[in-house]
């Protein structure tokens, strides 16, 4: 039952103009089958059958999915727009929270005031001086809030001198626990499905934003760990430059109309697998090239 109303829900979702706020509201073209339409159904089937399987896997109560799904499928029978949790609201502004924050650790490590002369290094700061650098991306009514949440977090720490010196680097990763990570992942993915929905709508590829990615699909479990590593250190680098280039061209006073504009990298290990029954024939692929065995190949371009 549950499958089916799965597979229900995403046939009556397929031309629904409001799927994610803020898409264009030109819907994409479905069609069955296999054909060359932008989105077929059975792709749609795909996305929403996964969706189902991730939020089972979570730990949300089958029965809640199920009785999610018969309420938001009624909701689009009739013509209504998707019913959004208010949770949904409150999610939002704690992630926005955390992007600024990580602002105000951004500033510390690029302006010359607050860092060192010599080394380039954040300098120690004030109480005062520290507040005076939240207040420039928070509300006055915020800054005494976000100074001890960035303390309790460990984004900063007080030394016995009394002043504050940055804990984790120019980059805020929170060691956070689960209920945290999934508020992240609930704050990201529309954000990724967004850019997924906009990009299969543009004809011209100068709209459509980045969406590559590098993969192979037999990595020896032995490398796995060293794997995590590199990506780490070559994201950190990575992120460090583009954060450098949106900083300053960020305008949050400027007249015209702003967008939100991210880079969102993560790092994907799959369950372990056996070349031997694998349906990816790496030979005849290279056969059909006419290369050697080992390709030296560019990272693939999803749009």
């Amino acid at each position: 039952e549950q499958m089916s109303l799965v597979r229900s829900a995403a046939k009556r979702l397929t031309g629904e103009r409001h799927v994610l706020r803020g898409a264009t509201k030109r819907p994409v073209e479905a069609r069955s089958g296999r054909g060359n339409g932008l989105l077929s159904l059975a792709t749609l089937d795909v996305l929403l059958g996964e969706t189902a399987a991730f939020l089972l896997a979570a730990g949300l109560p089958k029965k809640r999915l199920v009785a999610e799904l018969r309420t938001q499928a009624r909701r689009v029978a009739a013509g209504d727009r998707l019913q959004r949790p208010r949770a949904a609201k409150v999610i939002k502004e704690g992630h926005e929270n955390l992007v600024e924050i990580a602002g105000v650790v951004h500033d510390w490590y690029r302006e010359r005031r607050y860092t060192d002369n010599k080394s380039g290094d954040p300098i120690p700061l004030r109480p005062t001086v520290l507040r005076r650098l939240i207040g420039r991306r928070f509300p006055r009514v915020k800054i005494a809030s976000t100074l001890l949440w960035m303390q309790t977090n460990g984004v900063i720490t007080r030394r016995r001198d009394g002043l504050f010196v940055p804990s984790m680097g120019r980059q805020v990763v929170l060691k956070s626990r689960r209920m945290r990570a999934m508020e992240r992942t609930a704050a990201l993915v529309p954000q990724y499905l967004r850019m997924a929905l906009r990009n299969a709508r543009a004809s011209d590829p100068r709209e459509r934003d980045v969406d590559r990615d590098a993969r192979v699909f037999f990595l020896p479990e032995k490398y796995v760990r060293l794997w995590r590593a590199v990506a780490l250190e070559r994201t950190k680098a990575f992120l460090e430059g583009l954060d450098n280039w949106l900083e300053d061209h960020t305008r949050p006073d400027d007249a015209g109309p702003t967008v939100e504009a991210a880079v969102h990298s993560y790092c994907y290990t799959g369950e372990p697998r056996s070349p031997k029954h694998s349906s990816t024939n790496i030979g005849r692929l290279e056969g059909r090239v006419g290369g050697p065995k080992r390709l030296r190949r560019a990272p693939t371009e999803q749009f």
